[in-house]
């Protein structure tokens, strides 16, 4: 029979007392009930007894919020880059792939490949869950899989604006027992939000803006107000022009005559500029309608291109590019 010193019984007991502790906090924590969607956009209450260990994530967005927050071992696989992942979490990514958890870098998995991993949480965009797709979150959770959607992904929510990105995380620090992380983030977020209104607050006449992306040639689409896109114009100081959004044509934008035109692109990860190639063509894409010359965003050189990705859906992305568009259009 092993002997223990009393000094390593102590410890033992340390270690013991311990570990009933965590393991107490955690009884504590959970079970945790969220409020999320369904394909149909309905709401839709999920519970969570413990972390999940087996996460999909279906989408970019999906993927950088779980890597952001250091929840790296929790993912099973990963799906449906829109773009380059973000610069300071690409190690983390090419680690995932190196994994071999990258399921399809240009689509959806699909439902056998899912099924296969045994996930117990389905991280997704609203339209993951279609029927040709993923199937509907309650397909899952009868399987006792737990499913979340983000609350802007495909305009989910009735709110679509940064409270909503917001809540999201919020979320994710319930369900994964990380809330001192999230609400660092939150707290942080909230206050620069609250310094650009500040800002905002102070201007003697906001700019009237239109946010668009190019379609076929001669037309655009406008994100409207009503979307989280448009909001983050309105959150960086601008008058979105176009409040229901929808296609543009170029009489269209001059009739609307903004002081500033935010154009969107896909960064199609074809080259190491990091998207310059695509943003640069964007603004181009505008300029080159002769017709737009006299528009004080084009004559004056306000035409700022993003990349989709930042302001698109939800995710950590978000918040850094309403501080972005109000230096663009008020900083020094």
């Amino acid at each position: 029979m092993k002997k223990h010193t009393a000094a390593a019984l102590a410890s033992l007991m340390t270690l013991s007392m311990a570990f009933g502790l965590c393991a107490s906090a955690e009884e504590a924590h959970y079970p945790v009930t969220i409020s999320t969607y369904n394909y149909a956009k309905e709401p839709v209450e999920v519970t969570f007894e413990a972390a999940p260990q087996k996460v999909v994530c279906t989408n970019q967005t999906q993927t950088e919020l779980m890597l952001y927050f250091g929840l790296d071992e929790h993912i099973a696989g990963v799906a449906y880059l829109d773009g380059t992942v973000r610069g300071d979490l690409l190690d983390q990514y090419n680690a995932l792939v190196e994994a071999g958890k990258e399921l399809n870098k240009k689509g959806y998995p699909d439902k056998e490949t899912v099924l296969a991993l045994e996930p117990d949480m389905i991280f997704g965009w609203r339209s993951a869950f279609a029927e040709d797709a993923l199937g509907d979150v309650s397909e899952w959770n009868d399987l006792g899989v737990g499913t979340m959607i983000l609350r802007c992904s495909n305009n989910t929510a009735e709110e679509l604006n940064i409270k909503s990105v917001l809540a999201d995380i919020a979320d994710i620090g319930a369900i994964f027992d990380i809330e001192v992380k999230t609400d660092a983030y939150i707290a942080d977020a909230q206050a620069m939000m609250d310094k650009v209104q500040e800002k905002v607050n102070s201007l003697e006449k906001p700019m009237t803006a239109l946010i668009m992306e190019g379609m076929d040639e001669g037309s655009w689409y406008a994100w409207g107000a009503n979307c989280l896109t448009g909001s983050l114009v309105e959150a960086a100081g601008a008058v979105n022009l176009s409040k229901e959004g929808g296609n543009l044509s170029v009489e269209d934008i001059i009739n609307f005559n903004p002081d500033v035109i935010i154009v969107d692109y896909m960064d199609d990860m074809t080259s190491d500029d990091g998207g310059a190639a695509a943003a640069a063509a964007a603004i181009e894409a505008v300029k080159a309608e002769a017709s737009l010359a006299e528009v004080p965003a084009v004559a004056n050189d306000r035409i700022m291109a993003v990349n989709l990705t930042d302001v698109y859906g939800g995710g950590i992305r978000m918040v850094p590019s309403v501080e972005a568009m109000y230096e663009f259009m008020y900083g020094e």
